[in-house]
């Protein structure tokens, strides 16, 4: 089905984890973990929400904790890792759902320990938790305990673990594995009838060729459609658990567990979302003078992402792609380059594509003592050049943030995007620097302006999706997939204004998003990310090397502060709504850069 490829691309090389889905180390690796957890539970349930607890008793737990969750981790990054390469390997599935339900089986015997940690008692809390010996876990300790307003009973959320790989994450999985076999067929004038996989169909939006674009477009569409009754009732399903799981847990409304997870107050998500939405208008501006240079008075949704006359459309090699990535970050801080490097050199990155790969790509994350791993499918476009730097952003952040114990290594998710955000943004900077002609510079603005739009703007109609979706199915009960289809369309069209029609075709596009499945109302981190490398970028180009020191500080502090603080030290107040406008006027003022390229240059 994939295309036969002038170079080898890089794919993982997981053997520092085990040596294959047969390893008879993973088993007696989660015998080890399993062994450890009940001598975890037996030594320290009872211990924890008493009056009597003392900073040192405490301390010595979370260490021990530190140390059991580090190692149930290694079995089951390792089988996530390796099933996203080929969904469709039924002993990669299988290793997949074992290493889960062991996850399940290790939480029913930790789960003990973050509800005594919302329980202890008050005055006992208040006596102990200034102690240096708690200083490290303090932020930590103090999200718990903000998250314990919402536990249930220990009975109650033993349950809920043990039937999660029954419930949700079944339907997820299901879902994944369903959109990474689907097969696309397209006809391609004078090689006939060709098999694509969901990447390398989604890479012909992308060709100069409308008729293309169309053909791959309506592939696009009937691919995934024939996927929508099974899709459709995944979805239901997964709204409807989340519906229960809110009510049980007393969240008012869908967004607040994601709210809360990402330590972020819901009137600032709201303040960014309602910002973008009223500058929606950016977008038209843009499309109308995308119509022009095109020659089009009808795009449509296949002509969205068309390049436009003067962009270079020629295949770019991975290691071209690695040049001008370690080229920009080294531009920046030699340090970040030589953090870089060894995702290339000691094969951290999977970028082949393959059938049964899971479309899009991530970074993840293992442990603060393991490094990270880099997943794309690379298809030799030039946006695959951006996604290349986004990734090893999120690497860059987690290979800063090693220095944090594992309880706050991850950074919430926003904080996450800004990192891989920012290093797209240095290469598009180098780009932009290296380039002479009005009408190159032209096409490079209209290109990154076209990513900044599909990273704030559509990941707001998305999440906005999200959130009439949610309400939806709470207020009217199980939806069709038309109900679905309307809210996708009404949302991302809401983007466009008149400047751009989203065909009928184009309802249902919904149904590929893995997003929306795996982790309801992540998408919002994407334009808050933007956003917020928009204001640091424009600090960074005010300061110049200065500002790489404090940049790097932020990245370290990895999970350990909110994002409020965060950027408070970069000297930003995200609760204040004028922040949120000032990145949209950043993004309006590149619009009309684009236009004055577009005049001074004779393109329109």
């Amino acid at each position: 089905m994939t295309t036969d490829s002038p170079e080898a691309l890089p794919t993982w090389d997981l053997s520092d984890l085990y040596a294959g889905v047969d390893d008879p180390k993973i088993e007696s690796d989660m015998d080890d973990v399993l062994a450890r957890a009940r001598d975890f539970e037996e030594r320290y349930k009872g211990t924890i929400e008493v009056d009597g607890l003392s900073a040192s008793h405490l301390a010595a737990a979370l260490a021990d904790y530190e140390e059991l969750v580090a190692l149930e981790y290694k079995p089951q990054a390792y089988a996530a890792l390796i099933y996203s390469t080929d969904t469709g390997d039924s002993a990669r599935g299988a290793l997949l759902q074992k290493t889960r339900e062991f996850g399940s089986e290790i939480a029913t015997l930790l789960i003990f320990f973050d509800l005594e940690i919302g329980r202890i008692p008050a005055a006992t809390y208040d006596a102990i938790i200034g102690s240096a010996e708690l200083a490290a876990y303090r932020h930590y300790i103090d999200h718990e305990r903000r998250l314990a307003e919402h536990n249930l009973t220990e009975p109650e959320e033993k349950i809920l673990v043990e039937t999660a790989n029954a419930r949700g994450r079944a339907f997820g999985r299901l879902a994944t594995e369903v959109n990474s076999r689907t097969v696309f067929r397209i006809d391609l004038d004078g090689e006939g009838e060709q098999e694509k996989t969901q990447s390398e169909i989604l890479a012909l939006l992308y060709d100069p060729d409308r008729d293309l674009r169309r053909k791959a477009a309506a592939s696009v569409t009937r691919g995934i459609s024939g996927n929508a009754h099974v899709c459709t009732y995944i979805y239901n399903t997964l709204l409807h658990e989340k519906d229960v799981l809110d009510r049980l847990r007393s969240y008012p409304s869908p967004e607040d567990s994601r709210h809360l997870s990402n330590e972020l107050a819901g009137e600032i998500i709201n303040a960014v979302s309602d910002t973008c939405a009223r500058n929606y208008g950016v977008v038209a501006d843009y499309y109308r003078l995308k119509g022009r240079l095109l020659d089009l008075d009808d795009l449509t949704h296949y002509d969205r992402y068309a390049p436009i006359p003067g962009e270079d459309t020629a295949e770019i090699p991975f290691e071209r792609a690695k040049s001008v990535v370690m080229e920009s970050f080294a531009d920046f801080s030699p340090r970040m380059a030589e953090m870089a490097q060894p995702f290339f050199d000691k094969r951290w990155i999977d970028a082949a594509l393959a059938d049964g790969k899971r479309g899009g790509a991530y970074c993840a994350g293992v442990t603060p003592k393991h490094h990270p791993y880099v997943f794309l499918n690379y298809t030799r476009q030039p946006r695959d050049v951006m996604t290349l730097a986004h990734e090893l952003g999120h690497g860059i952040h987690a290979v800063l943030a090693s220095d944090n114990h594992l309880l706050d290594y991850h950074p919430v998710l926003p904080m996450a995007e800004a990192a891989s955000t920012f290093a797209e943004m240095l290469v598009f900077d180098r780009l932009r620097q290296e380039l002479t002609s009005d009408r190159e510079r032209l096409a490079l603005v209209c290109s990154k302006t076209e990513d900044t739009f599909a990273t704030v703007f559509r990941q707001i109609a998305m999440y906005r999706f999200e959130q009439q979706a949610h309400r939806a199915r709470r207020e009217e009960g199980e939806l069709p997939t038309e109900r679905f289809d309307e809210l996708w369309q009404l949302n991302m069209q809401a983007m466009f204004g008149d400047s751009l029609k989203l065909g009928d075709d184009h309802a249902c596009w919904w149904l590929y998003i893995p997003h929306i499945v795996d982790t309801p109302f992540y998408v919002y981190a994407y334009a808050f990310g933007e956003l917020l490398v928009l204001a640091l970028y424009a600090r960074y180009q005010e300061e110049g090397d200065s500002f790489v020191d404090r940049y790097f500080e932020l990245l370290s502090a990895g999970g350990s502060r909110s994002p409020s603080e965060l950027v408070q030290r970069m000297g930003f107040d995200i609760t204040d709504p004028n922040f949120w406008q000032g990145g949209c006027d950043l993004i309006a003022a590149r619009v009309r850069q684009a236009v004055e390229l577009a005049e001074s240059s004779g393109s329109v």
